[in-house]
């Protein structure tokens, strides 16, 4: 028998182009926008006092057991800024030159009337002097009103950190995931399509 021609006929192949960029689009542009690009950033606050101890508007008094918190701050928080999340970026205090970069763990605490309603833990790498940033993944309230925000040292940190800039990020768009995925099939199948005149074959017995 002749030599197969391949495997995809004709009119399919014309679909390859097509496909790969509906799937750029929808796959990692989609994810890259919804995830990196899409929201604005908000209200700014400098967090510099650290105390192993802290009393809240109301009263409440915050104990910290395994290290020191830097000031709570209080957020107006509203339904209207959903998606929201926290970009935190890390100054390093001065140091002599031959200080190793290091690595360490903080965590983050939204209260709702004492009551925290957010944690998530994060990581710092700082070189001395240096800076950094870290962005938490997204949450969404429910009630409109003022939230307490807590950044927590998780032991003491072994590069100290002289100031955290918090900022505030809003309207953080909603990443669908069955659209997304349906993004990267479509990458997959026009991929194969395309490159498939180009992938060795044997021939047909």
């Amino acid at each position: 028998m002749p030599e197969s021609s391949g495997f995809v006929s004709p009119p399919v192949k014309r679909y390859g182009p097509l496909l790969l960029m509906l799937g750029l689009l929808l796959g990692p542009t989609y994810y890259i926008f919804c995830e990196y690009l899409s929201g604005e950033d908000s209200d700014t606050f400098v967090l510099n006092e650290r105390a192993a101890r802290w009393t809240l508007p109301d009263g409440t008094i915050l104990h910290i057991s395994n290290g020191k918190a830097f000031r709570p701050v209080a957020l107006k928080l509203d339904p209207e800024m959903n998606r929201i999340a926290f970009r935190l970026t890390f100054e390093a205090s001065p140091a002599p030159p031959d200080t190793p970069k290091s690595t360490d763990e903080y965590q983050i605490t939204l209260l709702q009337s004492d009551q925290p309603i957010f944690e998530r833990a994060l990581v710092a790498t700082l070189a001395p002097g240096g800076k950094t940033s870290v962005e938490t993944d997204r949450l969404a309230v429910y009630y409109p009103g003022t939230y307490e925000f807590l950044l927590q040292e998780t032991g003491a940190p072994r590069v100290p950190v002289a100031q955290v800039t918090l900022v505030v990020r809003k309207n953080i768009d909603t990443l669908l995931l069955p659209l997304m995925w349906g993004g990267f099939a479509m990458l997959v199948v026009g991929l194969a399509i395309t490159l498939e005149p180009y992938l060795p074959r044997g021939r047909l017995r």
